[in-house]
């Protein structure tokens, strides 16, 4: 029973690991993106992190409540996808 405990442990550090990792590289994409869908695209894949390490959190600390917050980020996030495609969509050009 304590591998099993050891293990996970080590899974749930190497997930925060990767996902530190993947939000430093998209923050770096953020600040060089050149066109404004690369910078929202990129806003979104903060966002999908947020709710992810949100969830681990969660699984880490064992305290159901952290999960409205990554609820309410992940309902905003999609607001502001159907905000953005509705600009997309009415500006006609792909900047």
């Amino acid at each position: 029973m304590a591998t099993v405990t050891a293990l996970t442990d080590v899974l749930m550090m190497g997930a925060q690991v990767m996902l530190c990792i993947a939000a430093l590289l998209t923050l770096a994409h953020l600040l060089r993106a050149r066109s404004l869908l690369e910078r929202v695209l990129a806003l979104e894949m903060l966002s999908a992190g947020t709710v992810a390490g949100a969830g681990l959190l969660t699984l880490v600390i064992g305290e159901p409540a952290l999960i409205d917050p990554a609820l309410a980020v992940a309902l905003v996030s999609f607001a502001g996808s159907i905000a953005f495609a509705s600009f997309v969509e009415r500006r006609g050009t792909d900047d």
